[in-house]
């Protein structure tokens, strides 16, 4: 068990958070991974393939995801890895939404008291 501080993680890069979010939902395999984002995200945070293999291999050397040491059985053929959130990767995806949170909170007082207005 790491103990790192997820703070040290932030700010997370859009797609990296996404990944972790789908995560969050559960283990999968890293073509699932790719399709979820891209359902979340409605195509706003494009996922390609093998941009998807670099961020696994980082955010698994990161410490924020882990490979399930069992791997499935495709029914298209080869094994698959399956992927899933660890516990740092957890801290991190809620500590990255609290920053999250606050920014927006910080945004929408200045928009409703009219700063920055020329």
């Amino acid at each position: 068990m790491s103990s790192r501080d997820p703070a040290d993680f932030l700010p997370l890069s859009p797609a990296d958070f996404q990944l972790l979010l789908v995560l969050l939902g559960g283990e999968r395999h890293a073509y699932g991974i790719s399709q979820a984002v891209e359902e979340q995200e409605r195509g706003r945070v494009p996922l390609e393939i093998g941009s998807l293999y670099r961020m696994l291999a980082r955010l698994q050397d990161a410490g924020l995801i882990e490979e399930d040491p069992v791997t499935r059985p495709s029914p298209s053929g080869p094994r698959r890895k399956v992927y899933r959130i660890s516990r740092l990767g957890r801290k991190v995806a809620d500590a990255e939404a609290r920053r999250l949170r606050d920014v927006l909170a910080v945004a929408d007082a200045r928009l409703a008291a009219g700063e920055g207005r020329p």
